[in-house]
């Protein structure tokens, strides 16, 4: 077998591993096939991948970063390396990956994706505004873009536009969480009870123990003076988040309402605790020792 042959073999062996979810042996496949082949970019970014599924980001980046040396023109290997500064939480790393990515694809809708989410992070919102808008151009229906483009919407102010991104999403990805909880603060800030509870407890079947539609769906049980399965509502979002100190706060009305003054008085005296501890830990004090 020739050597080119060989290291194709050697980049067939290690994707197949990487494909099957086979995380270690795709590691070591592709060690190995690095230390045979040091020239060979293609095994440099299977490495690289399979130590970014791994948690091996250092290394990862340092096997892309290889792999780009040996050949600048894939435009994956950059797309790759912004996933890595975007775990790191590096959105102005990413944001140079991803132009140079887009250089090379500048029809990549995922690569667009993302630029939109670092331009986010940086608060640069206008050309994430941008980025999103040319995902959905290229690719219609790829997961999640509404979603962001939604975000960035509700992060300047304008709701009306962000819920109408928020249920574009719903409709195209019934399944994805985060909009319908989103969605259900902006209907029950316009009054839209009967919708916002729709959406909240659509959130709730999705995703039982997350903290958003527990507690819009109690605060749709205030606003409607339903008092009693307001105070299980907020109950639960406490069971859940023991330090959640607005549903604290609504359980104290609520038991105010319900006539509970003894329940109302210690959940108010919570909430002080809990203001106090936060007020704390800002300010640096709690905890603090002479080194």
């Amino acid at each position: 077998m020739s050597a080119q042959d060989s290291e194709a073999a050697a980049i067939d062996q290690t994707g197949s591993r990487l494909a099957a979810g086979q995380i270690e042996a795709a590691v070591a496949e592709a060690r190995q096939a690095v230390g045979r082949f040091p020239q060979s970019s293609p095994l440099h970014q299977l490495l690289g991948a399979a130590l970014f599924k791994k948690g091996a980001n250092a290394e990862a980046r340092a096997a892309f970063q290889r792999a780009i040396e040996l050949d600048p023109r894939i435009s994956q290997n950059y797309f790759n390396l912004a996933l890595i500064d975007l775990s790191d939480h590096k959105p102005a790393e990413a944001v140079k990956s991803l132009e140079a990515s887009l250089k090379l694809d500048s029809g990549n809708a995922q690569a667009r994706v993302l630029l939109g989410r670092a331009y986010h992070n940086l608060n640069r919102t206008l050309p994430a505004v941008e980025q999103f808008k040319k995902a959905l151009e290229l690719s219609p229906q790829l997961p999640m873009v509404h979603y962001h483009l939604g975000f960035a919407y509700q992060s300047q102010g304008n709701l009306a536009a962000a819920l109408e991104e928020y249920e574009k999403e719903i409709q195209q990805n019934p399944n994805f969480y985060e909009p319908f909880w989103l969605a259900g603060n902006i209907e029950l800030g316009r009054g839209n009870l009967e919708t916002a509870e729709a959406l909240f407890r659509k959130g709730i079947s999705l995703r039982p123990q997350a903290i958003e539609p527990q507690y819009g769906l109690a605060r749709v049980l205030v606003a409607r003076q339903q008092f009693a399965p307001a105070e299980a509502a907020l109950r639960k979002v406490i069971e859940l988040k023991p330090d959640h100190v607005e549903a604290h706060y609504a359980l104290a009305r609520t038991y105010q309402q319900l006539g509970k003054q003894d329940d109302a008085a210690r959940e108010l005296k919570v909430v002080a605790e809990l203001h106090a501890r936060n007020a704390s830990r800002k300010s640096g004090i709690a905890g603090s020792q002479i080194q």
